[in-house]
């Protein structure tokens, strides 16, 4: 990138600069308060938009020079142009401008960076992306498990440091696990070999016992079954003895139960005439009865039977026909109640010994029929009290057996377990293993330490040749991304050394980048002999080489330095504006 012009305007201590670039460098100097780094500011915020001295925009009016209303700053280069206009903050760029270009436009500011922001920037710078294909087959190469690096891969994308963070988290998640698996604290060396203790149990005496227990389930099936048939026996035998009792008592009264039935069915009808007798003479009827003419006398007659209840038999009676009154015997209806009361005795009774009379009969048919079929034989008490220990003993031995097959197996549950436990903390070890492993090639010595490797060797080696062109200290920038000049920390050096190393890291980022601008602000610090020629030549010698297209340099000085290399152009800045002079007064 070649820079052609600068124009500013009102732009803090520069009142009016109009600069054509004319030489690969060009060299600003001016005594104190001339508008020097106002002028390198006013560049900086044009191509960048960047402000150096206010960080609010509604704050930019104040960078104008004071007593005036607007500023500008305006760079032209090979392929575009860019602006700022104060007050407004308008900022406006045509063309591409490279990322690095920040990093030349301020020698200082990859310093200031962070250890994460200098590895992510040189990353950049390089190249060398954090995520995609590249990472993932280190990360394999490294023998890394795959599903899990597939898992952190997302992680990438927000940097190297986001995605070690990941990883140990994820380590620390699987020891908590661990340890909630195990009630135990974990440790590397202790959770390789670590087994859940395991009770011993035999299972080919635990499968024998389950067929013993199938075995003595079907013996005591056939035992129950027998003492049962014994049972039935004894049984039926002591019901028929005790029926056959019953029925013999029941049929053996069968004959008095007929006698006395005939004997009531005769009295039943001797009271049944004497109760229609009685009805008809209360009502003055003899219903059914009429008289006869009698063949000897002439005279009317009645024929009735006369029974003897107490000898069973009956006769017939002839007697003479009186008529009754109409109105009835009341002698009869008196009776008649007490002879109706008589007769429902009577048919009780009857149907009582009828009832009686065909249990007995009952009786003798069951009797016969037990007698034709024969006795149920009843078992021998021996036999059935031997069937009836023979059953205990081998539900006894079913106790035992169900006892045994609980016991052991509660003590293959309890080994499933344990094994079970074993293999769920291995698993939680492997996993710890794996994320750290991840993680270990994740931290900045890991992965992005070997990239960072690749990436520092060319910025090293471009720092070694400026070094040397140079005859300055050899700046190094270490994998732990310190910085060192000669080997002694940054933070050691004194302000000259410093600006040194500043200079020769911004011009490293320039030459990687490709972008060839560098600017250089206040390189009166560097002794007025031996520091500043050494300057002077390592500009030169990049500017001949080709290696150099735009170089801005700004310090303090009494005058102009005179005898510059043909490489060279000097502008002499006094009280804000850029005066052409050969030689300051």
């Amino acid at each position: 990138m070649k820079i052609t012009n600068i124009e500013v305007s009102n732009f803090l201590g520069v009142k009016a600069a109009s600069v054509r670039m004319t030489t690969p460098i060009t060299l600003f100097a001016g005594r104190n308060y001339a508008g020097k780094s106002s002028l390198q500011e006013a560049v900086r915020m044009a191509l960048t938009g960047e402000s150096v001295r206010v960080e609010h925009k509604k704050d930019y009016g104040t960078i104008i020079t004071d007593g005036q209303e607007a500023g500008f700053s305006a760079v032209q280069f090979d392929g575009g142009e860019a602006t700022m206009v104060l007050p407004s903050g308008t900022h406006t760029v045509n063309g591409t401008l490279p990322a690095a270009l920040p990093f030349v436009l301020d020698a200082q500011r990859f310093t200031k960076l962070d250890a994460n922001e200098r590895r992510s920037f040189l990353f950049g710078l390089m190249g060398l992306s954090v995520g995609g294909q590249a990472v993932k087959d280190r990360l394999l190469k490294r023998g890394c498990d795959p599903l899990k690096v597939e898992a952190v891969m997302p992680m990438l994308r927000a940097g190297f440091d986001a995605a070690h963070k990941e990883a140990q988290a994820k380590a620390r998640d699987a020891k908590s696990a661990w340890r909630t698996t195990t009630g135990e604290t974990y440790g590397e060396k202790k959770a390789a070999t670590w087994k859940a203790s395991k009770p011993e149990y035999d299972a080919a005496l635990l499968k024998k016992t389950r067929a013993d227990l199938v075995a003595v389930e079907g013996d005591i099936e056939a035992a129950a079954a027998t003492l049962g048939d014994l049972q039935g026996r004894a049984k039926r035998h002591a019901e028929q003895s005790a029926r056959i009792g019953d029925l013999k008592e029941k049929g053996a009264r069968f004959a008095r139960i007929q006698d006395k039935l005939n004997h009531d069915e005769a009295e039943l009808g001797a009271w049944e005439r004497k109760v229609d007798e009685t009805r008809a003479k209360a009502t003055g009827k003899l219903e059914g009865r009429a008289p006869a003419t009698c063949p000897h006398c002439q005279g009317l007659v009645i024929v009735d039977e006369s029974f003897d209840t107490d000898e069973g038999t009956s006769e017939w009676v002839l007697s003479a026909y009186e008529a009754v009154a109409a109105q009835g015997d009341p002698e009869a209806a008196d009776q008649l109640p007490e002879y109706e009361k008589a007769l429902g005795l009577m048919r009780s009774s009857v149907a009582n010994g009828k009832r009686d009379l065909a249990v007995a009969d009952a009786a003798a048919r069951a009797m016969r029929e037990i007698e034709e079929a024969g006795m149920a034989e009843a078992p021998d008490s021996e036999e059935v009290a031997a069937a009836t220990k023979h059953l205990e003993d081998l539900k006894h031995q079913k106790t035992n057996h169900e006892a045994g097959i609980r016991m052991a197996e509660e003590a293959e549950r309890a080994a499933t377990a344990a094994d079970a436990k074993t293999t769920q903390a291995a698993t939680h070890h492997a996993a710890v293993s794996e994320w750290e492993k991840i993680a270990d090639a994740l931290a900045p010595s890991g992965i992005p330490g070997d990239m960072l490797s690749e990436a520092l060797t060319p910025i090293n080696e471009r720092l070694a040749q400026s070094a040397s062109d140079a005859e300055w200290p050899r700046v190094g920038i270490e994998s732990d991304m310190s910085i060192t000049a000669d080997s002694r920390s940054y933070a050691l050096l004194s302000e000259s050394e410093k600006w040194r190393v500043e200079a020769m890291i911004a011009e490293a980022i320039g030459h990687l980048s490709g972008v060839k601008v560098l600017v250089l602000d206040r390189f009166d610090v560097l002794d007025p002999q031996k520091g500043r020629d050494d300057l002077i030549a390592w500009l030169d010698i990049l500017a001949q080489n080709g290696e150099l297209d735009t170089a801005l340099i700004f310090g303090t000085l009494k005058g102009l330095p005179a005898n510059l290399p043909s490489t060279f152009s000097t502008h002499w800045i006094e009280s804000g504006v850029i005066e052409t002079m050969k030689e300051a007064a």
